[in-house]
């Protein structure tokens, strides 16, 4: 049996002279709970500094009933070389509930590959057995329109009420500590006896989804067993997280593609928490993200601002009294995207919360050195983390369950308060029509792309909004965007004092059938955040901005979307529609595509470098039901006839890459770096497999992909993969623009058709949205060698001479001869060759042979559309999509990235178009 020990350490604590003495402890422990001693001798073993250490975390009470994390793990909580399966924590959350009435488990849905994932409850058996009820209550909070916006009734409801915290766990799947330091945390919820623990169990529920990205998790824990069997050597990065994404997936809280978001929004929403607060690790040593940086997402109510502000700086300053190094808050990260897991909370009336601990992609203890501006001490990090350390996984166990507990004792001491606050954001939200506007967004039923419509309205209905259909046609007043943002105020008119401001308006009618999503529900914050418009200024002082600036919905998915301010929407005849969306019909046909006959054989090429972008490109396949055949660059490297099996290959965005990169690999230095399904690594290897991932496309894999175009081919590039395409010669006369000063970071920008009777315009009007990541653009030729020689109007430069800059410079003593007039060629086109210029010119393109430019950036005054846009003339009018030929083939540029997060269905059909006429094209 254990030597249990309990008043001893509590006295050698006070000895030691800590700050935190039982008379003024907020966290002192319970004297008469016995503690586990061998456990509790494991903790500060595994711990590499007694101040990466706290009280709350130093020990570990006893029960005779309720097993520790060891039961599973076979050791400690964050002992090193060791990782769980999400299976082993399960099972462990499991024996939890059996062994005590304070933990119950839930299964809330699968991954893409069939794992289950759980959300586990813990609380005081009072609280436990109240769980329904007190979630009906909340349900009444959630939605004020159930008690009839009264405020007498809600303040009785919060008073019967507890608060549900919601945390999260290993989302990034290299992110590995988060499952052991939840199993650990939630042991102590359930068995300590320390005063603030009871407090916490008897006055809020927490919630915990321990392992996020179930997939991701397992494939890592075999990486892990794999590093672990052959020490000494490398091994390759994490391949493949989730199924289809990896670092994205927290990219997903928009248009809620994956399982794992739809799961933890349903259980969010379905709880009805005020917190979500998702754990995360990159950063020393632990920086609550809550309070963030500028600028703050527009849509949300400013009284979460405050709250953010409230329990994040409370957060920094008790782990800081606790002695803990590198604690900070504010940070750079901005808190604009909506795109974040935690932010499904934000925009659903509750809380987001961040941390970011350190972690070492694994559970090797290992030394540690930061750079300046890791530890350099700022005005928001007066007690930065150390240069360097020796760090452990159970320091960084430390440092969450510290943080989480101090936590969710401030949050079960304000309860009542963030109660209050749930119930009047929730009631704000359904007044938002007066205080703010719009009234409402109405989505015509006479719109063209009805399958894009449905898609759209999938996305909102996956998020829990209302949706309703007009049972007759009404006039209203709607926002007229008609002018460019940058064309100054909106036709003229001066801005009224009135609140909320007038905007240019124009009457419109709507027919019968038209689908209204009012501004008067619990959650119109994020209906409005998804479908208006975003603007971040060139001059913001924030000039790193975190992640994508625009993502207006209605634009990207290719909609009419009309935002309507006349709060008399409100009262036109109308009925809510229920569960219309939850299957739209996937298919290309939903896109508008026309296969006029077979459909080609596909393939997705993928690199060893990174599979995280071209995973949107195998979603959008899968989910439209398109057959395709996964390869990779070492397979295309070893064929030789390419186009005896496919006709068309899709190369997605590696992300990051230079065309050395792929062509090369990584270094060839040392050990081979296996991905495949073995014994020992049983996840991996399932989606794709190699015994090395070093080698690269290599000489041979550039010249069969130059065969298979040759021979008729079509491959089909974006953004990075379109500069190999053009670095390898596959695109004659084409060539990437140079941006100059242009600043573009994940906006939505306006294109216009150029070649309209290619069978990629289809459907499309003449001007429509494109996403762009950083703004790249292309120029085409009538030469191999770009138009190198060639002069234009736009580039002649007048001579020394006589006259002005305006004049021509007459020779003297002869006749004067009018030079020709020198073309003005705009940024999309190719200049043309006089007679002179293609005289014996080798480097001039056959007519039949020169690139197609289908679409372009629209004039710098009408580019921008959402988002982050300077110096526009970097990019405005140059080619956005260019289609090369090369031999009896094709080679298909995308300046922009076409299939981006599930949010650019209006570009899929450009994409597809493409790929079903790849023999007309």
């Amino acid at each position: 049996m254990r030597c249990i020990w309990a008043g001893f350490a509590w006295l050698m604590l006070v000895a030691c002279g800590t700050a935190f003495a039982a008379t003024n402890n907020p966290y002192a422990r319970d004297p008469d709970q016995l503690v586990d001693q061998a456990y509790t001798a494991k903790i500060a073993k595994y711990t590499t500094q007694a101040d990466f250490n706290t009280p709350l975390t130093d020990y570990l009470p006893a029960s005779n009933t309720v097993p520790t994390p060891e039961a599973v793990l076979g050791d400690v909580a964050g002992a090193p070389n060791m990782l769980p399966y999400a299976e082993d924590v399960y099972r462990y959350f499991r024996m939890l509930a059996k062994a005590t009435p304070r933990v119950q488990v839930f299964s809330i849905g699968k991954t893409e590959e069939g794992r289950e994932m759980i959300a586990v409850a813990i609380a005081d058996e009072s609280l436990m057995k109240d769980l329904d009820a007190n979630k009906a209550r909340l349900a009444e909070l959630a939605d004020p329109r159930k008690l009839g916006m009264d405020d007498a009734k809600a303040a009785a409801i919060i008073k019967q009420s507890v608060p549900v915290y919601y945390i999260t766990g290993t989302i990034h799947s290299t992110e590995t500590g988060a499952p052991t330091a939840l199993m650990e945390l939630a042991y102590r919820l359930a068995v300590d006896d320390a005063p603030y623990i009871q407090y916490i169990r008897s006055h809020m529920v927490t919630l915990i989804t321990p392992v996020v990205e179930v997939d991701g998790r397992d494939r890592m824990v075999d990486l892990y067993k794999w590093h672990r069997a052959h020490p000494g050597e490398n091994y390759p990065h994490l391949m493949y997280w989730g199924h289809y994404v990896a670092h994205d997936n927290n990219r997903d809280a928009m248009a809620v593609t994956l399982d794992l978001t739809k799961n933890v929004l349903d259980t969010y929403v379905g709880w009805h928490a005020q917190v979500l607060h998702d754990l995360h690790e990159s950063v020393p040593f632990l920086y609550d993200n809550t309070v963030g940086d500028g600028p703050y997402n527009a849509w949300i109510d400013p009284i979460l601002t405050s709250e953010w502000q409230q329990i994040g700086w409370n957060n920094v300053e008790q782990l800081t009294k606790l002695g803990l190094p590198g604690v900070f808050t504010h940070g750079s990260f901005d808190t604009w995207s909506p795109g974040y897991l935690m932010f499904i909370a934000a925009m659903h009336n509750g809380i987001s919360r961040l941390y970011e601990t350190f972690g070492n992609g694994g559970a090797d203890t290992e030394e540690r050195i930061l750079s300046p501006d890791e530890y350099a001490r700022a005005w928001y990090k007066p007690n930065p983390p150390l240069p360097k350390v020796l760090w452990s996984q159970r320091d960084n166990n430390n440092y969450e369950q510290s943080g989480l507990l101090t936590a969710l004792y401030y949050f079960a001491q304000n309860g009542q308060h963030f109660l209050d606050n749930f119930w009047l954001k929730s009631k704000r939200s359904i007044e938002k029509p007066q205080l703010a506007g719009p009234a409402a967004y109405v989505l015509t039923s006479s719109e063209k792309d009805k399958g894009a419509q449905m898609h759209l309205l999938h996305a909102l209905h996956l998020q829990h909004v209302e949706i309703s259909r007009a049972s007759a046609p009404f006039t209203v007043e709607v926002a007229d965007d008609t002018e460019s943002p940058a064309a100054g105020k909106a036709k003229g008119k001066p801005v009224e004092p009135v609140v909320p401001p007038k905007v240019a308006t124009v009457k419109r009618t709507f027919p019968a059938g038209s689908w209204i999503i009012r501004m008067d529900q619990p959650y119109s914050r994020i209906a409005d955040t998804l479908l208006d418009r975003q603007y971040w200024s060139p001059e913001d002082p924030q000039k790193h901005p975190y992640d994508d600036t625009g993502w207006s919905f209605g634009d990207l998915f290719g909609v009419d979307v009309a935002r309507v301010v006349d709060t008399s929407v409100l009262k036109v005849p109308m009925q809510a529609v229920q569960g219309a969306f939850d299957q739209p019909g996937f298919s290309l046909a939903s896109l508008g595509v026309k296969a006029t006959g077979k459909m080609p054989r596909i393939a997705l090429m993928h690199t060893w470098l990174s599979t995280q972008t071209e995973g949107w490109w195998r979603m959008a396949l899968d989910k439209l039901h398109v057959p395709y055949t996964y390869i990779n660059t070492q397979e295309v490297s070893r064929e030789s006839d390419l186009r005896a099996k496919y006709d068309v290959i899709l190369f997605g965005p590696v992300g990051y890459s230079s065309t050395q990169l792929i062509v090369d690999g990584l270094p060839m230095y040392g050990n081979p770096m296996p991905w495949e399904k073995t014994a020992l690594t049983p996840n991996l290897g399932v989606i794709d497999s190699t015994p090395d991932v070093r080698p690269g496309l290599g000489q041979s894999g550039v010249a069969n992909l130059k065969r298979f175009v040759a021979d008729g081919g079509l491959l089909v590039t974006s953004e990075d993969t379109a500069r190999f395409a053009i670095d390898i010669g596959l695109a004659p006369g084409v060539s990437v623009a140079r941006p100059g000063d242009l600043r573009v970071v994940g906006s939505v920008l306006r294109a216009d058709l150029v070649d309209k009777q290619s069978p990629m315009a289809a459907g499309y009007d003449d001007s429509f949205a494109l996403y762009s990541s950083s703004g790249m653009s292309f120029n085409v030729a009538n030469q191999t060698i770009g138009n190198r020689g060639i002069t234009t109007a736009k580039d002649y430069q007048r001579p020394t001479g006589r006259g002005g800059p305006d004049d021509v410079d007459v020779p003297e003593g002869r006749p004067f001869q009018q030079p020709p007039e020198l073309l003005d060629v705009k940024p999309w086109q190719a200049a043309p060759l006089n007679a002179e210029q293609a005289r014996n010119n080798p480097f001039v393109i056959p007519a039949n042979d020169r690139p197609k430019v289908i679409a372009r950036w629209a004039d710098a005054h009408h580019l921008l559309i959402s988002g982050l846009l300077d110096n526009a003339s970097g990019m405005a009018g140059h080619a956005a999509v260019v289609d090369a030929r090369y031999g009896k083939g094709h080679v298909l540029l995308f300046a922009n990235n076409p299939i981006w997060r599930g949010e650019t269905i209006g570009s899929y059909r450009m994409f597809f178009n493409a790929v079903v006429d790849y023999d007309r094209l």
